[in-house]
């Protein structure tokens, strides 16, 4: 078993104290929101999915053995709920026209930024939205959430090595298409 605080007050959710529960949103409340966020790209539904996890987690707790983290655990049960809620707006999407994918995709405002480094950013935030939800999941458990690739593996399901490998190929496409795009906009000045 991995020596967690969380363990104490989910010891306690499930002896009858169901405040305690409370404790554990509270702390892990924007962990699991970023996840959401980063996967669904949408703040309301984001919201909605994110009281579905802990509405799950809640429910699971149970389930929870102790052996790996509880925020762990948390973002396993994040990762799939948002995935799932994903695949189901995706197939939603198919069924509107062309016209309203158009609408509802995500713009950046091009705007001409004195600061190079808040451009830069900018662009980054657009290309990370380009990226799979799967793959926006991984940046933000190595970058944001600071998890090590074995937490990774074990909330995706995927080895160590297919992290690495995969984040490895996630950078590589970030860096190409923000070269691209860096090198469009020098050239149509």
């Amino acid at each position: 078993m991995i020596k967690d605080e969380d363990v104490f007050w989910v010891d306690k959710v499930l002896s009858g104290d169901k405040n305690a529960y409370a404790r554990l949103i509270e702390k892990h409340e924007d962990m699991v929101y970023t996840l959401v966020r980063r996967i669904l790209k949408q703040n309301e539904e984001s919201e909605d999915i994110t009281q579905m996890v802990f509405i799950k987690a809640y429910q699971a707790l149970g389930n929870f053995n102790k052996k790996s983290l509880f925020s762990t655990w948390l973002n396993r049960i994040a990762y799939n709920t948002a995935i799932s809620e994903y695949r189901m707006i995706k197939n939603k999407i198919y069924l509107l026209d062309e016209q309203q994918i158009q609408n509802l995709s995500v713009s950046v405002a091009d705007e001409n930024h004195s600061d190079e480094k808040e451009a830069q950013l900018q662009l980054l935030e657009k290309n990370l939205q380009k990226l799979e939800p799967e793959d926006n999941a991984l940046i933000s458990f190595y970058y944001i959430q600071n998890l090590h690739i074995d937490q990774i593996s074990e909330i995706t399901n995927l080895s160590p090595s297919n992290v690495k490998i995969r984040l490895f190929r996630i950078r590589k496409k970030l860096h190409e298409w923000m070269f691209k795009e860096t090198n469009a906009y020098t050239t149509a000045l």
